[in-house]
């Protein structure tokens, strides 16, 4: 019965300083921006892909005022996984949004993981790390390697035409719009000026010569109808 109990306690003793294995390292994260303010949107690189025997990830944040198992900055997921390359991944929140959850300002050094596992049994298949400094609560920066570029500020995308904006060059004339596209008048023809179009054939040779032409015959008419008149009285 003794030795019972004598392999009890050892079983006990075992228990209480075992401590979880730890995820095999796989390599870093550039994180993106390098620092910058707690609001900023981070989106971390890793240095590889995941494990063939991983089909999913997640990422915690360790610090001052996290949960003492981590913070999950990104729920399991797939989205983008690699296991040739480096993926990106995005926090799901900004580190201000995460404080706020957990009621803290963010001070000292925040440990970043992104574990790639088998999401059936949620065994870790290894890890990629980066580390992050708050030296004040609104602001931070990766440390060593992690440290990435900042983001690129966001232009206009409104369209130039070509040329805007550029400077003269000396002996070279400005470039000149295009003229309007006005048709060239036809030969004889003149325009007409603004109001009431003529009517067709108003003051062409051909309405003057049967104008004439008719005046004519009027005075045919009456020279004949005259010498008829004069011809019965004779007789």
């Amino acid at each position: 019965m003794r030795r019972w109990v004598e392999v009890l306690l050892a079983v006990c003793a075992l228990g209480l300083v075992a401590t979880p294995a730890e995820a095999a390292p796989l390599g870093g994260l550039v994180v993106t921006p390098g620092e910058g303010p707690d609001a900023a949107t981070i989106r971390m690189h890793t240095s590889g892909g995941c494990p063939a025997d991983a089909d999913a990830y997640f990422a915690t944040l360790r610090g001052k005022g996290m949960p003492a198992d981590g913070q999950i900055v990104v729920a399991t997921t797939d989205v983008g996984l690699s296991h040739t390359s480096g993926f990106d991944v995005f926090l799901a929140q900004t580190l201000r949004d995460f404080a706020a959850d957990n009621k803290t300002a963010l001070s000292g050094q925040y440990d970043i993981a992104v574990r790639c596992i088998d999401s059936f049994s949620q065994e870790s298949k290894g890890e990629f790390t980066a580390a992050l400094r708050f030296d004040t609560p609104v602001r931070y920066a990766a440390l060593g390697a992690a440290k990435g570029p900042s983001r690129v500020p966001e232009t206009s995308a409104t369209p130039q035409p070509p040329g805007a904006g550029a400077a003269p060059v000396p002996g070279v004339a400005a470039p000149q719009p295009p003229a309007a596209n006005t048709p060239a008048p036809e030969p004889g023809r003149t325009d007409v000026a603004a109001g009431d179009p003529a009517p067709a054939g108003a003051g062409s040779p051909a309405a003057v010569f049967g104008l004439v032409a008719a005046v004519g015959l009027v005075i045919a008419v009456v020279a004949l109808a005259a010498w008829v008149v004069r011809r019965r009285r004779v007789q």
